[in-house]
């Protein structure tokens, strides 16, 4: 939480940078804008003083950056399983367009710009390795076992439990309006309006529940509505270059209304959420617009997403998330608290994975060991799950 002292002065004297951009907030943000002195969407659960040069949710965006969580996100699927050509997207590529995407929006409405990079920077911070695919396989384990697995909630989870680099507090430790934004992203439903919730509890986030809670901020309604605008002009964008799909196969109607290329989808959805939102507590879009965009979704989940090219691995998936569930979870059993147990023997993910339990959880004995294993496979990429599936159960030469 803020520090509710006088104005800070730097030692010559002089005003320090972060009181001046917190005044400029006020002089030309809208009156729907959160500020990075509001109290309640800056509270953070472990108190700390402000900074001298960066406002609180510049900050927030600065973790999240300099964060394991988001360096993963360059080896993790976004469509397409570990592709070998670098001109596909990657999920760290789509969150870096989302803030792109939020920014403009965020920008032309006279919205907190640091508030929305920050969200959209963390939103899939606990995304699992091998995209959507990743995400129902931990899914359907955590249900065996009385849990579930979104990558929404689980980004929340990567933020303020898995991913502890600071030596007095567990997570990243970010504001509560970030960490909303990032809980309530929800990239797969397609509002025709989206109104914040602006009376909604701290503790609610705890209790929530993946789709069914507004984000609490207007910053936050804007990443999820940039969510979709980055992925759906992106991922057909891909599936054109892997020759998946032409052009001239697009529904009429979004050709006629969206437009055919990625960028001038991006241009016609921005155009018409900062066209509407600009005298509202909301943002919307119209009939047309919203015809045409689950048109898009519609034609992409049958000619991209559902293909043979997309989701001809899955079963492989299925099978290895399964293998190292069990095994992991057998070690977690063996080793009965001990940390030596856990790494016992020379392969280096088991010490990658008590590492993880010692330095990051903590207190991981007293946790539930379906969680710990299934938070460390989700914070996996697609390159080191396939590593460690190799280095464990596949033979090596001994030669």
């Amino acid at each position: 939480m803020l520090s509710e002292e006088p104005e800070k002065q730097m030692e010559s004297g002089q005003e320090c940078p972060r009181v001046r951009l917190e005044r400029e907030e006020k002089q030309r943000f809208s009156d729907k804008a959160t500020l990075s002195t509001d109290q309640r969407s800056t509270h953070r659960c472990y108190p700390q003083k402000p900074d001298d040069f960066r406002t609180e949710f510049h900050r927030d965006y600065t973790r999240i950056l300099h964060s394991r969580a988001f360096r993963r996100l360059r080896h993790k699927t976004q469509v397409f399983i570990s592709p070998q050509n670098d001109h596909l997207c990657t999920r760290m590529e789509h969150s870096l367009h989302v803030a792109s995407v939020a920014a403009t929006i965020a920008r032309s409405l006279r919205l907190n710009e640091d508030l929305v990079e920050a969200i959209a920077l963390g939103h899939d911070s606990g995304h699992a390795p091998f995209g959507h695919k990743g995400e129902r396989c931990l899914n359907e384990i955590a249900r065996e076992h009385n849990l579930s697995f979104m990558h929404e909630l689980q980004s929340l989870r990567a933020v303020d439990f898995l991913d502890s680099p600071y030596p007095d507090h567990q997570g990243l430790n970010l504001t509560f309006a970030v960490r909303d934004g990032i809980a309530c992203h929800y990239g797969e439903g397609f509002e025709k309006k989206l109104v914040p919730d602006r009376h909604k509890e701290m503790e609610a986030l705890a209790l929530m529940k993946r789709g069914d809670a507004n984000p609490a901020t207007l910053e936050g309604c804007v990443v999820r509505w940039a969510d979709k605008v980055a992925y759906l002009g992106r991922d057909l964008e891909d599936a054109i270059t892997l020759k998946l799909v032409k052009i001239d196969q697009l529904p009429e109607a979004v050709k006629r209304v969206l437009g055919v290329t990625n960028r001038e989808i991006i241009a016609k959805l921005v155009t018409e959420l900062t066209g509407n939102g600009s005298d509202e507590d909301c943002i919307f879009i119209g009939d047309s617009v919203h015809e045409a965009l689950n048109a898009l979704y519609h034609f992409n989940k049958e000619r991209i997403y559902e293909t043979d090219e997309a989701t001809h691995h899955f079963t492989q998936i299925e099978r290895a998330m399964r293998f190292l569930f069990k095994f992991l979870m057998a070690r977690l059993k063996e080793a009965s608290g001990d940390i030596k147990s856990v790494q016992q023997g020379h392969e280096k993910c088991l010490r990658v994975f008590a590492e993880f339990l010692k330095d990051d959880i903590r207190d991981w004995q007293n946790k539930s060991r379906p969680q710990l294993v299934i938070d460390f496979i989700a914070g996996m990429t697609d390159l080191y799950f396939t590593s460690t599936f190799t280095e464990l159960f596949l033979p090596k030469s001994s030669v």
